[in-house]
């Protein structure tokens, strides 16, 4: 997704095989109907300033929280490390409370999304059109002993 290019013709969004690209149908900071103190100065100052809220007339999908990403990064080169297993945290890993979002570097054999990688349990979506994603699910465990009566 190329923001600076999209003219608002929602071509991407009839072409994702994942239809998790949204239109921006308004100018949410500048819409008394969406107003939560972002309508004037003060109330903008509350906004975090890595996100950048585009507007109207552009698509929209997940950027895996890029802000994040880049912050870590940045610190860690500063420190002259390398970045810890789970020290990149997207905003919905972060906010879920059973923790069943993990974010990681697939290739480092000993973080945790490496080890659910490997997990019988994993598929991809759409694995069978072949679009090699980066995310991947585990299935739900069900009992699969028969229950005693």
């Amino acid at each position: 997704m190329t923001y600076n290019r999209c003219l608002g013709t929602k071509y991407c969004a009839n072409n994702c095989p994942y239809k998790v690209r949204r239109f921006n149908w308004y100018r949410y900071s500048h819409d008394s109907q969406f107003d939560f103190h972002m309508n004037n100065d003060l109330g903008r100052m509350v906004l975090n300033p890595d996100v950048s809220v585009r507007s109207r007339g552009v698509m929209e999908k997940c950027s895996m929280c890029v802000q994040r990403i880049q912050e870590v990064k940045l610190t860690a080169k500063k420190d002259g490390r390398r970045i810890n297993d789970g020290e990149i945290q997207t905003a919905c890993s972060q906010s879920c409370p059973t923790n069943a979002i993990t974010f990681g570097n697939i290739f480092d054999e000993n973080s945790a999304v490496a080890k659910h990688s490997k997990d019988e349990r994993m598929y991809h979506m759409l694995e069978e059109i072949d679009v090699q994603p980066t995310v991947f699910y585990l299935t739900k465990i069900r009992n699969t002993e028969e229950s005693e009566a």
